[in-house]
């Protein structure tokens, strides 16, 4: 089994995504909003000077995580660098996997 993590950049990108993710085998997943680093340190003093290259960051974010099978992880990852338009490393956003060691409650079939 494998941790799939994406971070969207974009929330307009989320339908695309988990669309995407249906598309792969994927057969759920957690969607949770997020608020980038960023952002919350545009508000810190020591930061304020940095204000400017902290805006072109998006405020809000989605992260996305699943267990996947490790036979489904290649195609996945390939359908989402399709979607997050990743080819030059600035796309929509980020999507990688985390081997999961051990684990309880998750169906044989995830």
């Amino acid at each position: 089994m494998k941790l799939l993590l994406i971070v969207l950049n974009s929330s307009e990108t989320l339908e695309e995504v988990l669309e995407g993710l249906i598309e792969a085998g994927v057969p759920g997943a957690t969607v949770v909003d997020s608020t980038g680093m960023g952002h919350i340190l545009e508000n810190v003093p020591l930061f304020a000077g940095m204000r400017n290259v902290f805006r072109a960051a998006k405020p809000h974010n989605n992260m996305i995580f699943s267990a996947i099978p490790d036979e489904r992880a290649a195609e996945t990852l390939e359908i989402l660098a399709t979607i997050l338009d990743c080819a030059d490393g600035h796309g929509k956003g980020i999507a990688f996997t985390v081997p999961i060691d051990a684990a309880i409650g998750l169906h044989a079939g995830s």
